[in-house]
């Protein structure tokens, strides 16, 4: 039987545990989403063949390849179940017509029924050559319509995102936040285009406009790129292997994070002119630098 002053330690230590365990700081983890681009199998040597090029992307160590509104869906789709890996995002295109019509490339229906609970994100671009200048009127129309797809999404748990592009009807930040808010349903958000801000808008303040857009925010496009002058420099400096240039995009993952952030990352890799392995390699390697980094910070 134990002594009163064994008891005591006992109490102590027991209490002392509870309190420190209870008080230690919470292990930082960057376990997002992060998977390539439908661009990065259109590089330089990429693999023959939509499984052989699934393959490649589980080899590497991605969670998934996103699909494209030039992909047969359907084949895409069956080649990464054949090993495990996820469709997270589809690209797709919405033109509004200067007659003022919605148009869609056939199909996008058929395929937001076939992802029924499989967390796919419809990342939507926007083409309105008549309303570019004309943005008020242009957005009530593109509102409309893509509150009618969201409708049309929600029971198949599938999400719409606005994806702002340098050239498209919405090339902004702010403006597809905007457009998010005018459409005002559950499933329709936003994705912060890394490469696209540095060219449309310049570095300066992506801070502020990563807040703003934050409660809309599905997903975040990352790469490597130059720092500087970035509305006056090419494709091939805002768009590189991620762990090249000199944009801290690291730091943009870190405050993404520190903000509370639970979306997806994509690697964009659209017209690299290297070696698909290697650049998807390298990315790779970049991003676990990115995990240890985040971990240990």
């Amino acid at each position: 039987m134990l002594n009163y002053n064994e008891m005591k330690t006992i109490i102590l230590f027991t209490l002392a545990a509870i309190f420190f365990g209870c008080s230690a700081p919470k292990k930082k983890v960057l376990d997002n989403t992060f998977y390539a681009f439908n661009n990065a199998v259109r590089l330089p040597n990429t693999p023959v063949g939509m499984d052989a090029q699934a393959v490649l992307i589980k080899k590497i160590g991605f969670d998934g390849l996103s699909g494209h509104t030039n992909d047969d869906y359907f084949a895409r789709r069956k080649s990464l179940d054949k090993v495990g890996l996820e469709m997270p995002e589809i690209y797709w295109g919405m033109t509004l017509t200067d007659e003022g019509e919605i148009e869609y490339k056939e199909g996008i229906k058929e395929i937001i029924k076939d992802s029924k609970d499989r967390d796919l994100l419809v990342a939507l671009f926007l083409i309105a050559e008549k309303y570019k200048d004309n943005k008020t009127e242009g957005d009530k129309i593109v509102a409309r319509e893509i509150k009618e797809l969201a409708d049309f999404a929600a029971p198949f748990k599938v999400k719409i995102a606005i994806y702002p592009h340098a050239n498209n009807f919405c090339e902004t930040s702010a403006h597809s936040v905007k457009l998010a808010k005018l459409i005002n349903r559950k499933n329709v958000g936003v994705i912060f285009n890394t490469c696209h801000l540095l060219k449309v808008e310049g570095e300066k303040g992506w801070q502020s406009k990563v807040l703003k857009a934050l409660p809309f925010l599905y997903m975040v496009s990352i790469n490597g790129a130059d720092s500087g002058d970035t509305k006056n420099m090419g494709w091939d400096q805002l768009i590189q292997p991620l762990g090249e240039g000199s944009f801290d995009t690291y730091k943009l993952v870190k405050f993404l994070k520190d903000n509370g952030y639970k979306g997806k990352f994509g690697l964009q890799c659209y017209n690299i002119k290297q070696d698909c392995e290697a650049v998807l390699t390298k990315s790779m390697k970049t991003w676990g630098e990115y995990q240890k980094r985040y971990a240990e910070e």
